[in-house]
């Protein structure tokens, strides 16, 4: 028997999502057995004199890397925060969730944008590498980014979350209230996306109005808790977890054994992630036309509910001849257009989620009728929907 350890808590949802994919992967070992914290697994009370084969590991400091580098265990770590020789990383690939965030928040109509991020992780600094990245490729040099980039223990302990510590100098008030507003911020989790957005209503910033905000993992109690609720990149995390399990397999097996996963030169395995969970933090579009931004807007928050284009025109004072001309000279294309693009961001959504049969998408997306939906999105993608969804491995 291989005797694994899971080195997690479980106390997120990100760890959550890891721990499915090492244990789905281990029921199809059956010379597989789990170790970790807590009742539910063998126990492990300590790692320095267990008799194990290998771990499955979070890490997130410095110090854990070190302590974890020093038992000469094969290792797999899930975290990519931090590298050390010998380590094998399959984690999140980072610098296209940046890239995401950016299409994202530019779709939202947006020409300036901030970080936040979590100083002395690679992780972050690649987040914030592809949002720079994608954001140049669509108009230029945007020359220095506005960032505010704290320890993960500082964002975790909730310091400056509201009152004068807030508020002082260098500060993460400081640092929204100086932002030129209207403004996308880019967080590179959740934990800093809900701590700017408290602080935001703290201080009178209105969200998403002057300020948009995007966080990265999705948890999504916290999110839709948060006031307003916070948009968020989702992660793939159980694949993230089963691929760990499968390159530590290889990593046990050692080169030339006929391993299952990845050979013992690739140290670093990127999994892509998933779609924009959009909530309210994000469902606005800045525009320099007031009609054509709320018009835009309230598309955005309610195409899902089958909204036409007589709906939009009763919620903004304007004629449809001068809103249609409006809204062309804006954005480029009709208010039905913009309707059906809604629409489609959201079916996309559902149908790389799974569950939900392709009747429930077209309902749940605005479309209605399932051959509009097919027709419309067929379109759009060159593809039907269920042959999208068996792409993205959903089918």
């Amino acid at each position: 028997m291989r005797n694994i350890a899971l080195c997690m808590e479980l106390s997120d949802f990100y760890e959550h999502g890891i721990a499915r994919g090492v244990v789905r992967y281990a029921k199809s070992r059956p010379d597989w057995r789990l170790f970790g914290y807590g009742w539910m697994f063998r126990s492990l009370a300590s790692l320095e004199g267990w008799e194990g084969d290998g771990i499955v590991a979070r890490i997130e400091s410095a110090a854990e890397a070190d302590r974890l580098a020093s038992l000469g265990l094969p290792l797999v770590d899930v975290a990519g925060a931090y590298l050390r020789p010998g380590f094998r990383t399959v984690a999140n690939d980072d610098r296209l969730t940046g890239r995401r965030a950016a299409l994202h928040l530019r779709s939202c109509g947006f020409s300036r944008f901030a970080f936040l991020g979590v100083e002395g992780t690679l992780w972050s600094q690649e987040r914030k590498r592809g949002f720079v990245e994608a954001l140049e490729e669509g108009a230029g040099p945007i020359g220095r980014l506005p960032s505010f980039e704290r320890s993960l223990g500082w964002w975790e302990s909730g310091r400056e979350a509201g009152g004068e510590a807030g508020a002082r100098p260098g500060g993460l008030a400081a640092f929204l209230a100086g932002l030129e507003k209207p403004a996308a911020l880019f967080a590179c989790n959740d934990t800093t996306g809900l701590r700017a957005t408290e602080l935001a209503g703290r201080l009178g910033i209105a969200v998403p109005g002057a300020l948009a905000i995007l966080g990265v993992d999705d948890e999504d109690i916290l999110c839709e808790l948060a006031s307003p609720s916070l948009s968020s990149i989702r992660l793939d995390c159980e694949a993230i977890g089963y691929e760990a399990a499968r390159a530590l397999d290889a990593l046990i097996e050692g080169p030339g054994a006929g391993a299952p996963g990845p050979g013992p030169a690739e140290a670093r395995r990127a999994v892509p992630p998933k779609e924009v969970a959009e909530r309210e933090s994000t469902r606005v579009y800045a525009c320099p036309d007031e009609l054509v931004a709320r018009a835009a807007t309230f598309i955005r928050a309610r195409a899902h509910e089958g909204i036409g284009v007589p709906e939009v025109l009763a919620a903004v004072p304007a004629s449809r001849r001068s809103l249609e001309t409006r809204f062309r000279r804006a954005l480029g294309r009709s208010l039905h257009e913009e309707i059906v693009r809604a629409r489609l961001a959201t079916a996309r959504r559902l149908l790389a989620e799974g569950g939900l049969s392709l009747d429930e998408v077209a309902s749940r997306s605005g479309f209605g009728a399932l051959q509009r939906f097919h027709s419309a999105f067929k379109e759009a993608e060159g593809i039907s929907p269920g042959q999208w969804r068996k792409r993205r491995g959903r089918g």
